[in-house]
């Protein structure tokens, strides 16, 4: 049985998380292909959870030299 999803769960299509972050298509398809991003497969869909979004780019933060 499939368990319908949490509520509140948004979905986020590759141009949506591409719109979200401010980068481009092809930037977030490379990092589908290199594994960089967490993300869902639905059949042939790729689709992205915001908060999977925000740990990918906070992994990438660099802390100011001292």
């Amino acid at each position: 049985m499939i368990k319908p999803p949490a509520e509140g769960l948004e979905l986020l299509t590759i141009e949506e998380a591409s719109s979200l972050l401010k980068l481009k298509i092809s930037r977030i398809r490379k990092a589908i292909f290199k594994r960089e991003v967490k993300y869902i497969k639905l059949g042939a869909l790729i689709r992205f959870k915001k908060d999977h979004l925000t740990e990918w780019i906070e992994s990438h933060t660099v802390s100011a030299a001292r």
